[in-house]
This record gives structure tokens, C-alpha cells and sequence, in this order.
């Protein structure tokens, strides 16, 4: 994209002439950056667009996994910084990768990061769900299925499962651990930054009120978004989701 910084954990599309200001897209649990790239190539109008490809899927599958949130996100918070080459950020985050966008816009501060956009996941801290990482095969794939990160049809494909159980175990453990001790302690800590929170209409997996419960995680500006749709909004709406970031954004 407009940066010549090259990164394993970043992956756009090329572009002559650098964007003013670069936006960052985290994918679901268990999920690479083609997931998030039909997003990608909507906003690439205003941003230079990067989905963030973490350890142990597509060409990183053979990197070990991380499994413990400030660990993962001081290790992309650094990537991001040498990256992004003194620009403001956007920073977007889809279902799980909502939690760990926001703890990169913790580590990056409002100097730096211009807004965060979160799709389709409850505020971190904001509820209490029992840990399902440590679950055997069958019922840990039912829970996946159930929070909408696997088609049903997959499960009969063990090959394929082989494949992606491993990162996907990963991040549940890792976001998982995270909201409990989160929920525990009795919340997040808020970040100066303008906050978008949207959610699906149709969405099924989460309740609008704990996307609401994002509006306590930020002292800026805060913007409620809901759109036609269910859970997986980057990659069945990225139209619509694109329109709603740039507006959103456009009027904080």
C-alpha cells in the first residue's frame, strides 16, 4: 500500500501515492487478512488500508501463536508504529480483533490514533462468559460455530480443521483470559480516543446492549452504529460498513 515499509503482519493493496492518514483491520478469531479485505479495498478511497495478519494463520501458519493479550498487543502495537511511518492511524476491529484493537489504541494514544472502529463484540470487561479454549474438539467447535467465526458446514472437513483449530484456539484463549480478568477486576480503562461501535441488525450473537457498553470505554466522542445484516459485517456488508466508518468519522 503507501508505505515501502514492508511487514508480515500488515497486507494491503498497492498504491502509488501514500494516504494521508492509514487504517489497520483486525479479523475475527482464528481469522486472516482475507476476511477483512473486501473492507480493505472499500475504504482504500480515504485510507491506505491494512489488514493485520497476526501469527499462526496464512503465510505466518508456521509462526507460534500468542495467546496472551499484552504480549500480542505491545508486539503489534511496535510493528504498527515503524509501519505506518509517523501517520495517524484508524484502527478497526471485527468481533475478537475488537478487543485487541483496543488495546493497541491503549498503547498508542490519541496522539496517534485518530479513531477506533468495532464491529460486532461486546466491550471488553462488560460481561462474564466462562473460558471454552481448553474444550475438546467437538464442543469448543460448537461454541465457534455458535459465536459465528465457522460455518457449520466445515466441521465435517477435518483436514481444514487440522489447519485452523490451532490459531483459532489461540485467540479464544487469548481474548477469553483477557475478559475475564477484564470482567473481574470490574471493567476496562478508557482511552482518549473517538470510538464507532456497530453492530448487525440481524446479528444473533451478541446483544446491542454490550455493544453499547463501548461508549464506557472512551473519553472522546462516541458513535452507535447498527446495519442491515448479521455478525460477519466485514465480509457480507463491507459496503455498507465502509460507508457507515467514513461517515461516522467524517462527523467526529
Amino acid at each position: 500500500m503507501g508505505t515501502h515499509t514492508r511487514s508480515r503482519w500488515f497486507v494491503g493493496a498497492s498504491r502509488d501515492e501514500p494516504r494521508e492518514c492509514a487504517l489497520y483491520a483486525f479479523p475475527h478469531a482464528g481469522a486472516g487478512v482475507t476476511t477483512v479485505r473486501p473492507l480493505c479495498l472499500e475504504l482504500a478511497d480515504a485510507y491506505d488500508a491494512f489488514g493485520v495478519r497476526l501469527p499462526g494463520r496464512e503465510s505466518r501458519l508456521e509462526d507460534p501463536v500468542e495467546t496472551e493479550m499484552p504480549v500480542l498487543a505491545d508486539k503489534v502495537a511496535a510493528e504498527l508504529l515503524r509501519h505506518a511511518q509517523g501517520r495517524p492511524v484508524v484502527l478497526y476491529g471485527h468481533c475478537a480483533g475488537s478487543a485487541i484493537a483496543y488495546e493497541v489504541a491503549r498503547r498508542l494514544g490519541p496522539g496517534r490514533v485518530r479513531a477506533l472502529v468495532v464491529s460486532s463484540h461486546p466491550a471488553p470487561g462488560s460481561l462474564r462468559r466462562e473460558p471454552t479454549w481448553g474444550l475438546p474438539r467437538p464442543e469448543f467447535l460448537k461454541q465457534v460455530v455458535a459465536d459465528g467465526y465457522l460455518p457449520s458446514m466445515l466441521l465435517a472437513n477435518e483436514e481444514l480443521l487440522d489447519i485452523v483449530e490451532p490459531a483459532l484456539r489461540a485467540d479464544y484463549r487469548l481474548v477469553e483470559e483477557y475478559e475475564l480478568e477484564l470482567y473481574e477486576r470490574g471493567g476496562a480503562d478508557p482511552v482518549a480516543v473517538p470510538t464507532v461501535a456497530v453492530f448487525g441488525r440481524d446479528d444473533h450473537t451478541v446483544e446491542a446492549a454490550r455493544i453499547e457498553a463501548w461508549e464506557a470505554l472512551t473519553t472522546g466522542p462516541f458513535r452507535l452504529v447498527s446495519l442491515p445484516g448479521g455478525h460477519d459485517l466485514p465480509t457480507a456488508r463491507p459496503a455498507e460498513l465502509a460507508a457507515a466508518v467514513r461517515e461516522a468519522l467524517a462527523g467526529g
